[in-house]
């Protein structure tokens, strides 16, 4: 399951990337090329780590997208209103961050993305299901026989 949630997340981050490189003001959001770069880098190593890691490798991805984009959305939605420049696109909203003025800004639609992959990410990373923790129960049982046997190895 935590495989899953990793690569749905990762292909809502690189389809919004890549569609940002076409579109920069696709639903409201800030997309420069800054941005989509961003967001595709993170959504590749997302759905890697989805597809080809194993469950311990995608709860940690969780968990990291989790803070980054959780505290990325806070600040965003905290941010005071102003417009954002986009490609001399510019787009007025609520709440605007600008974290590189004129190359990397987020919008309220970028705060409530982000936002709402931030407390995915958490819930599915800091909140595990039986079976995450069985697994972690088994591999923490592995390392302690493999800790004993190499303490045992060492002292012959």
């Amino acid at each position: 399951m935590m495989k899953t949630i990793t690569t749905i997340l990762g292909a809502v981050l690189c389809l919004t990337a890549l569609i940002g490189f076409f579109d920069q003001d696709f639903m409201r959001m800030a997309l420069n090329p800054l941005h989509d770069a961003f967001l595709l880098a993170i959504g590749a190593i997302s759905l890697y780590f989805g597809l080809q890691g194993t469950e311990f490798q995608a709860r940690g991805m969780c968990k990291t997208l989790g803070i980054l984009f959780g505290l990325l959305g806070a600040a965003t939605l905290c941010a005071g209103a102003g417009t954002a420049t986009v490609g001399g696109v510019e787009i007025e909203a609520g709440h605007v961050l600008k974290l590189i003025p004129g190359h990397l800004e987020y919008t309220t639609a970028d705060g409530v993305r982000d936002l709402v992959v931030g407390l995915v990410g958490l819930l599915a990373g800091f909140f595990p299901r039986e079976k995450e923790i069985a697994i972690d129960m088994a591999a923490d049982e592995a390392r302690i026989k493999a800790e004993k046997a190499a303490a045992k190895a060492t002292s012959k």
